[in-house]
């Protein structure tokens, strides 16, 4: 095992892969969207409210079918993909109170991708920082928050300079990926090719369990211990983030991105199919 940074740059890290210098990563697509079009398709990728629990998450993904399209993708760019699983859900932190869409404006934030074009929308001003630099920007008023995985608020110890944490949470989960290099897969023998395929899925349901169960106790343990403020927007709010900004963006994904590769139309039009059934959007 080798953690971040060690063996390469994670910009370095699917070419790695492709050269079989390094035989399997957890990453992401989101990372190479310029070069690997259904890399718009990975959850971590996807604009708020999407998919609103991780029973959801799964269905999407593994029973829809838009890991099958990644899957595709990823295998003309020299890459067996082992499928999409939770890292825990994207929420937002601030030093002051924030109670619904309107007060996102002038809000200085670090966040990422389509979550901080989300906030770009609604006028606030996102930035990206690597993690471990956001807690003193913040402390210094650089930042006025930020937002990722819950864990990384515990983990940093945002909650010291960010007393109000703010939900629900914009991903459900937040999104990585099992990625192996072809050449390692193919040199294997079928019988531990199935061993492998069966350990990532115990591995996603195990993992996503762990981020279910630490997150509550973070939110029923340490929030009371922490001082922190728990503000949950309404269904007036979710719902004018989601039609104002996420249908649109990802209607903006089929059209910009879908003829440099049909999948990524396809996707889109199970995606919006999901959220018609679940009564997300008309």
């Amino acid at each position: 095992m080798h953690y971040a940074g060690e063996l390469v740059d994670y910009q370095e890290v699917f070419p790695s892969l492709q050269a079989n210098m390094i035989q399997m990563a957890n990453t992401s697509g989101l990372f190479w969207r310029g070069s690997i079009p259904v890399g718009w398709l990975q959850s971590g990728n996807l604009p708020p409210f999407v998919c609103r629990s991780n029973d959801e998450f799964n269905e999407l993904y593994h029973r829809r079918g838009i890991d099958a399209l990644i899957r595709e993708g990823l295998a003309e760019q020299g890459i067996h993909f082992l499928g999409n699983h939770n890292v825990g859900n994207t929420y937002f932190w601030s030093k002051k109170p924030i109670n619904s869409v309107d007060d996102l404006k002038g809000f200085k934030v670090r966040f990422f991708g389509s979550m901080s074009d989300t906030m770009e929308h609604f006028g606030a001003a996102p930035v990206m920082l690597p993690h471990p630099e956001t807690y003193m920007a913040i402390a210094m008023g650089t930042l006025d928050g930020s937002g990722t995985a819950w864990w990384l608020y515990r983990d940093l110890k945002l909650h010291e300079v960010c007393p109000y944490f703010i939900g629900p949470a914009w991903q459900t989960p937040q999104g990585m990926e099992l990625w192996v290099s072809k050449k390692a897969w193919d040199a294997l023998p079928d019988d531990l090719k199935a061993i492998v395929e069966t350990a990532a899925v115990a591995f996603t349901k195990d993992y996503a369990d762990i981020c279910w169960m630490q997150e509550r106790e973070m939110f029923n343990k340490s929030f009371p211990e922490w001082g922190t403020t728990y503000i949950e927007w309404g269904k007036e709010d979710i719902d004018r983030i989601t039609n104002e900004f996420s249908l649109p963006y990802l209607d903006k994904i089929a059209k910009e991105i879908g003829p440099k590769d049909p999948r990524v139309v396809k996707g889109i039009e199970i995606i919006k199919q999901f959220m018609k059934d679940y009564g997300y959007i008309d």
